[in-house]
């Protein structure tokens, strides 16, 4: 389970780079790939009590050509919204005739919610709409929209972040869970879950995928029309999955992971300890063939705690917890 047998062989898929404009974490990546723009979360130690640390948003703008590769913070506005208890982790996005809705999970241990704001390009303006909060959410992990204000919640554990849920992961108990919100209402979907993390949806909203930390898979379900959730298959990684990313042109899959458990616990410990690192990993598994390649790994020096990825055209964004936001060109994307 703590992967104290594993050693991480440093690799990259062509050139990489460290974007400029990040130095708080990069946990959570979301592309809307009709604007071409990355959406980032920063900011996570602001829920491992590091009041030092304000989360908050911004964007990186992909284009053929990346003459520059730095971020930009964007404006939140909202009357009701406190920025001081937000520490975004997953993020998940709706695109309708040119309107953008951004879902963000809030796992501040005081207000664990899902934020929902519209996105005004023009101004670069996050507008918070509204929060959906329920007392059932104690270690909320990420967010998959499947619809408007309609999307699916990863609860990790039942124990919210400190000694019990320490406590909990070490026994490898079952107890996490996945939510949906359905435009009013927050309803179980599926229980008895082993630390459900990462979510992903298909281009087709067909499929949705469910990683787990400890169980080291992703489970994959098919989403039928009344948003019930049919269970198809599972893929094994022998590593833990962080973040996942569905490549819209061919539906590869793109997982961002922990592939040494321990180290990454540790640096949820120190999250502002630049001494304390963990390896990074990306897998990505063909959408055909279900071949899993690896396209990147490290040993912790360059990216720390690999903790979300996004691949779009031969652009690799890869997102640390605490750390970094990496920029890596793809140059054989055929046998990567």
């Amino acid at each position: 389970m703590l992967d104290l047998n594993k050693r991480v062989y440093n690799h990259t898929p062509g050139p990489c780079r460290v974007v400029t404009g990040i130095t708080d974490g990069a946990a959570g990546l979301e592309l809307v790939s009709e604007v071409g723009i990355v959406f980032i979360s920063t900011g996570l130690a602001n829920a491992y009590v590091n009041e030092t640390i304000r989360g908050g948003l911004a964007m990186f703008q992909l284009e053929k050509e990346m003459a520059k590769h730095e971020t930009k913070p964007v404006k939140i506005e909202g009357e009701k919204f406190d920025q001081n208890k937000f520490a975004p982790l997953g993020i998940s996005s709706y695109y309708s005739k040119g309107r953008i809705l951004l879902y963000v999970v809030n796992s501040h241990p005081e207000r664990q919610c899902v934020e929902i704001f519209t996105y005004h390009k023009d101004k670069n303006v996050l507008f918070h709409r509204k929060s959906v909060c329920d007392a059932r959410f104690t270690s909320i992990y990420d967010v998959v929209v499947v619809g408007a204000d309609r999307f699916f919640i990863s609860n990790l554990a039942y124990m919210s972040r400190g000694k019990l849920q320490t406590v909990e992961l070490v026994m490898q108990s079952s107890f996490g869970a996945l939510y949906f919100f359905d435009g009013r209402t927050v309803s179980l979907h599926e229980s008895r879950l082993s630390t459900p993390s990462a979510l992903a949806i298909d281009r087709q909203r067909r499929l949705i995928f469910v990683g787990s930390l400890l169980n080291e898979n992703v489970r994959v379900y098919a989403l039928e029309k009344d948003y019930s959730l049919t269970f198809r298959t599972q893929i094994s990684l022998l590593s833990s999955p962080a973040g996942i990313h569905i490549e819209e042109e061919t539906g590869d899959i793109w997982i961002a992971l922990h592939p040494v458990l321990h180290q990454a616990y540790l640096v949820t410990l120190y999250p502002s300890d630049e001494n304390v690192r963990s390896s990074s990993q990306v897998l990505r598994e063909d959408g055909v063939s279900w071949v899993i390649t690896e396209p990147y790994a490290n040993d912790g020096a360059t990216i720390s705690a690999s903790n979300a990825v996004v691949y779009d055209k031969d652009h690799l964004l890869i997102g640390s917890m605490f750390g970094r936001l990496l920029h890596c060109d793809v140059l054989n994307p055929s046998i990567t």
